[in-house]
């Protein structure tokens, strides 16, 4: 968290209150536990999207939309630092401007809680995830997201890279819903959208599955150099038929190891044309790859990257 971050979700409380508007935080407490009793103990307003919905009895994961007007200054700058410092922790937080009360917009975004597959099946949708939210929109058809963003006048996240993100601005917005949440989901996705959205947590899941083999080396390297490097080898793997976890690691581990230069080094490229399908077999495969291959390149995390 720096002082310039801070400072612009306080900034944007101030303006949108000035403009009469009413904000709200939202926050994925499935990636900070328990922040509703820290709301209950404070007395801030706030509503659960898990309410109505099959997930209404786990409120301690629960994604809580908050209320900010009407709170006493104290308590607006509490709660937004609260937040702030658990949205810089993990891609937990966004926040959002809108004419309606919390009931009506609570009620309104309970509505994506679970969307439609092509296969008629249903899928609960964590699109609060801010790693999910911007791919969330971008793969919505038209009137989806309008559908979507009815009661919004702005949405802006912290992304993974600790950088605020707007998503949205605009000057209007529609009337608040006074329909009864519906049985079956108001948003189908076809195929391509939900392999937009499947796709957007890979490098996410297999960044973690890193962090655990090579903590310190990953440790070592910039949070954005790390999500663009593995998200683009990760990619080169699966073109390579590498898809699943465990030999994307060892494929991402020569990468990191060596700048990607690795992967180019004739051995490997000649080992990609038929790689062996089991972990096992892949596994003692790259473990009788040369040094030269291993030393192709300066591992990823001592490669001097400019500010």
């Amino acid at each position: 968290m720096t002082p310039g971050s801070v400072s612009a979700l306080h900034h944007w409380v101030r303006a949108s209150l000035e403009r009469q508007r009413l904000p709200y935080l939202l926050l994925d407490s499935a990636q900070a536990e328990n922040s509703h009793l820290a709301l209950q103990r404070w007395k801030v307003p706030y509503a659960s999207l898990f309410e109505e919905t099959h997930e209404a009895s786990l409120p301690e994961i629960a994604p809580l939309l908050i209320r900010l007007s009407g709170l006493a200054p104290a308590m607006l700058e509490k709660v937004c630092d609260w937040a702030e410092k658990l949205g810089y922790g993990a891609p937990c937080l966004s926040w959002m401007e809108s004419p309606w009360p919390l009931p009506e917009l609570a009620r309104h975004l309970r509505q994506f809680h679970a969307v439609g597959l092509s296969d008629e099946q249903q899928m609960m949708l964590r699109w609060y995830d801010t790693r999910i939210l911007p791919v969330w929109l971008a793969c919505l058809e038209p009137l989806q997201r309008e559908q979507f963003v009815a009661g919004l006048l702005s949405l802006q996240y912290i992304n993974r890279f600790g950088d605020v993100a707007v998503l949205l601005e605009v000057d209007t917005a529609g009337a608040a819903p006074d329909a009864a949440l519906m049985d079956s989901p108001l948003i189908h996705l076809d195929d391509a959208q939900y392999g937009m959205l499947v796709d957007a947590g890979d490098a996410d899941t297999l960044i973690s599955h890193l962090r655990r083999v090579i903590t310190d080396e990953t440790s070592d390297t910039p949070p954005r150099l790390l999500y663009e490097f593995v998200a683009r080898y990760q990619q080169r793997a699966l073109a390579a038929g590498i898809d699943d976890l465990d030999r994307q690691t060892q494929y991402l581990l020569l990468a990191l190891y060596t700048s990607g230069a690795g992967i180019e080094h004739p051995d490997f490229v000649a080992l990609m044309q038929d790689p062996p399908t089991s972990i096992e077999s892949f596994y003692e495969a790259m473990q009788a790859l040369s040094d030269d291959v291993w030393e192709a390149g300066p591992p990823l995390w001592g490669v001097q990257v400019e500010a």
